[in-house]
């Protein structure tokens, strides 16, 4: 009775055995199975995609290039900036801040790069009739000696590189691009052949070398085939702009920098022209407020030289020191001009090469009837004015 109980044991053990190999085997061809087709599938899925995806890579690089133009050529027109509402960094200025942060030129607001001097540390002065200095241009009241360098201006051109500063050039570019490039890449076209297309936020970054500018942007795009499920993946684009960019910075960074030191530099001076790069002058572009319009022949933009544009703000014209300020005179002298600055020529500069006139009050010849008279010597660009008084003393 045992032995017939063994056997029937072993027996069903056998059975249980043999059911599970076959389970396990079977579990083992269907996942092996199961693997292959996953990676014929991937295979397909590559292989079937990468034609179809370069027409959408074509129009994202299409797209790209428009931009970057976009991008140097806005901020070449604007002073060297893009405001937020454009996809800049910059502040958007109201209509009525033109004449304090822009000037309104073809359309777009061309920002200043040069505004008059402010908050002066001495010798220098801002305020008039102190400005530029009290013996302008003499070193000191008692001296003859001429000096025309000081403090005539403010810079406010953007720097060129983000590691310089808020604003910058480098910055602004690839803020616009992604700002921009959603607007740009319609994919509407593709969608309607059954591809599904995705596209994640843009980050784009500048490259602003001596004689170009690349511009690489990371364009998460997903292409899909509803049909087939069939997916690809595309990210990395770079333009390359024949742009000498670094170039025409220093070279208008040069221009503002002399302009706003030396009150004799003559900003649109042909002898400023060097390598191509020319700069002209569009004089009282905004009352008596310029834009200065700086030309590269050999970096073109869609067929055309490139311009960077920006404006200076008038400032005021420095009238040279008249030494002697107090003179006496018997009364009722009748005073004229060459008495009142014996035979002193009457001279001045004006740091925006603006014309300027002389004028005297109280109108001369003026008889000395009072006890004293202050005279002001004022010189004006017709919009701002520097002045000095000579004091009369009847005697």
């Amino acid at each position: 009775m045992k032995s017939r109980n063994l056997k029937s044991q072993i027996t069903m053990l056998m059975v249980i055995g043999l059911v599970l190999f076959i389970a396990v085997s079977f579990i083992l061809y269907l996942s092996k199975s199961t693997v292959k087709k996953q990676s014929q599938q991937s295979i397909k899925t590559i292989q079937g995609t990468a034609i179809e995806t370069q027409p959408i890579r074509e129009f994202a690089a299409k797209c790209l290039d428009k931009l970057a133009k976009d991008a140097v050529t806005l901020l070449g027109s604007q002073g060297g900036y893009i405001y937020s509402s454009q996809g800049g960094t910059l502040i958007d200025y109201s209509d009525t801040d033109e004449g304090l942060f822009f000037v309104r030129h073809n359309s777009v607001n061309v920002a200043y790069n040069i505004l008059p001097p402010k908050f002066a540390a001495p010798p220098y002065s801002s305020g008039i009739p102190d400005y530029p200095w009290p013996a302008f241009p003499y070193q000191t009241a008692a001296s003859n000696e001429e000096i025309f360098e000081g403090f005539f201006g403010v810079s406010n051109i953007p720097p060129l590189n983000s590691s310089e500063g808020p604003n910058s050039i480098q910055t602004q570019i690839g803020s616009f691009i992604d700002s921009n490039m959603a607007g740009c890449a319609d994919f509407s076209s593709f969608e309607k052949q059954g591809i599904e297309i995705t596209m994640q936020p843009v980050k784009t970054s500048a490259v602003i070398g001596s004689s170009d500018v690349t511009i690489n942007s990371k364009i998460p795009i997903r292409i899909s085939n509803k049909e087939t499920s069939e997916f690809a993946e595309i990210s990395d684009f770079s333009v390359n702009l024949n742009l000498r960019l670094r170039s025409i910075y220093f070279f208008s960074k040069e221009l503002v920098e002399n302009d706003v030191k030396n009150i004799k530099f003559d900003i649109g001076s042909i002898n400023n022209s060097r390598d191509f790069l020319s700069v002209k002058v569009l004089k009282h572009a905004f009352s008596n407020d310029d834009l200065i319009i700086v030309t590269d022949e050999k970096s073109l933009i869609s067929g055309k030289p490139f311009e960077y544009v920006f404006a200076r703000r008038n400032r005021a014209p420095a009238l040279y020191y008249i030494k002697k300020t107090i003179l006496d005179y018997p009364p009722l002298y009748t005073i004229n001009q060459s008495d009142l600055l014996e035979d002193y020529k009457l001279m001045a500069e004006d740091p925006d090469e603006d014309n300027y006139t002389f004028t005297i009050t109280p109108a001369l010849p003026k008889v000395l009837n009072v006890p004293q008279i202050k005279f002001k010597v004022e010189v004006s660009d017709g919009r701002l004015s520097d002045y000095q008084t000579i004091t009369v003393n009847r005697i």
